[in-house]
């Protein structure tokens, strides 16, 4: 049996991906919706060419409002461990297309997270539930925003021309974020459905990391969809989209996450310092830097991407900043705010906190005892946690529930914490893996990794985003695109 304790953040990443997806369906001809209906679609997902989910869309209207229910459904099994998720959403439209409101739930193994939204003007105003977590948010969307679960049938009801293109503010339901919406029409072609050929329209679409085709029929329907991570979705009966083959597996995750160096690196933890190449991407500004991690470069490449170089460093073991913990932080206070995956607040996780904290009067002291009882007490084990809650719960989890854990105990206590998605070097796979970690502001912002018990963390890991929701998001711009080389500039005992 193997084990890599990165493999959580990939699963997230799959998801996210997945519940995007929800808009597949049928749309119909001009014009749309008229009168009374309703329609069922099917489609049945792939990845590399074995089929593991399907996604379902029904659609019912009337003369007065519009609604799509979506499922998407996708198996994933670790061991003996069933962590099949689905995903069900709600978008009501008025006649005129007008986003009117929203409902969705996202269930794993056992774990729940709901939002429910409502627009009122140009404002939605969204509920969020998790295990011991409830509460409402307001944002302001655009006039002209789009739900990325219908963004379609606005597309459609406007009417379709080869080398169509424009750019839309799409609003991203299991992210509660806007994002910017580029699409192109790119060609009429001919595709095979039940035997037949049917004409469609190529649409090329991007927003994000996230690039997909989709092949819409005259009618409406979308015949196949594929991304650039390596999904592929196709029209199919219910029956043949109900069919899964075996789950999709850990080993399969790893094989989409890994990032094979050109060498591998001996003795990982040893390394004082490390300068990456890392080719292509999409911005020169994709990167974020730090103390610990420093661009030193970055080139223009032949087909208008970009080769950055980076030097990272391991933590140092002395801090140099001055702290006024427990006192009012400078920080942000979105650095000490509880959230539905980050319930710093719950009377389980203030009081365990309080334990940790004791007497104790040094803030990075306190940073350390958080991340050596998280490293302690929760199991290393292949299965989704979800939120802080579940991890102090169930006691077991991935980096992602490591990470959720400390940072919530962490924010309880008072000390600015801030979680970072990137890549993490795995002996066990010569190759780096996606991976999550925090970051706490003890006078300076610091590094911890309580997944591999680091208060001092290595120079393997490579920062790539910040951030509960748009962090994972943001590794979309990476996952199956990015190329590492390194060299070493010191190396030592720490």
């Amino acid at each position: 049996m193997f084990f890599d304790k990165s493999v959580g953040l990939m699963k997230l990443l799959v998801q996210s991906i997945l519940s995007l997806w929800v808009f597949c369906g049928s749309i119909y001809a001009q014009p749309l919706f008229q009168g009374v209906g309703e329609q069922e679609d099917w489609m049945g997902t792939y990845f590399q060419d074995r089929k593991m989910g399907f996604t379902r869309v029904q659609t019912r209207w009337t003369p007065e409002a519009i609604e799509v229910d979506s499922t998407v459904f996708f198996q994933i099994r670790s061991e003996s461990v069933d962590q099949s998720t689905t995903i069900k959403q709600k978008t009501r439209l008025s006649s005129d297309f007008k986003f009117l409101g929203f409902s969705l739930l996202q269930e794993i193994t056992g774990h729940r997270q709901q939002i429910e939204g409502r627009m009122e003007g140009n404002r939605l105003t969204y509920r969020v539930k998790s295990r011991g977590f409830d509460k409402e948010k307001t944002m302001d969307l655009p006039p002209d925003a789009l739900p990325s679960s219908t963004f379609l049938l606005n597309l459609m009801a406007n009417g379709l021309e080869v080398g169509q293109k424009g750019t839309l503010p799409l609003f991203l339901e299991s992210f509660q974020m806007l994002v910017d919406l580029d699409y192109e029409v790119l060609r009429q072609e001919k595709l095979e459905y039940e035997g037949k050929p049917v004409e469609t329209f190529a649409i090329k679409q991007r927003f994000g990391g996230i690039e997909t085709t989709m092949w819409v029929a005259e009618d409406g329907s979308v015949i196949k969809e594929t991304t650039n991570q390596g999904f592929e979705s196709f029209k199919e009966s219910s029956e043949v989209a109900q069919k899964l083959d075996e789950p999709l597996t850990i080993s399969s995750l790893i094989t989409m996450s890994l990032v094979k160096p050109s060498q591998p690196i001996d003795r990982p933890s040893r390394v004082r310092e490390i300068v990456f190449h890392l080719k292509p991407l999409r911005s020169s500004d994709l990167v974020p830097q730090d103390r610990r991690q420093k661009i030193l470069t970055t080139e223009n490449l032949p087909n208008g991407f970009y080769r950055t170089t980076l030097a990272v460093k391991t933590e140092p073991e002395m801090i140099t900043g001055l702290s006024s913990w427990p006192k009012e932080s400078s920080q942000d206070p979105k650095y000490l705010e509880e959230s539905a995956e980050v319930q710093s607040k719950h009377p389980m996780i203030r009081a365990l906190a309080r334990e940790l904290v004791g007497d104790t009067q040094n803030d990075w002291q306190v940073a350390q005892d958080i991340n050596r009882w998280v490293h302690n007490n929760l199991e290393k084990e292949l299965v989704d946690t979800v939120t802080a809650l579940d991890a102090l719960h169930e006691r077991r989890g991935e980096c992602q529930s490591h990470t959720y854990l400390f940072t919530a105990l962490a924010r309880a206590a008072g000390i600015p914490t801030r979680i970072v998605n990137g890549l993490v070097y795995s002996k066990e796979f010569s190759g780096f893996l996606y991976h999550a970690w925090p970051e706490v502001y003890v006078g300076e912002w610091r590094a911890l990794d309580p997944t591999f018990g680091q208060s001092v963390v290595d120079a393997t890991h490579i920062k790539l985003t910040e951030g509960t929701k748009e962090g994972p998001f943001g590794l979309m711009e990476f996952v199956g695109k990015v190329e590492i080389d390194w060299t070493t500039s010191g190396t030592g005992e720490k």
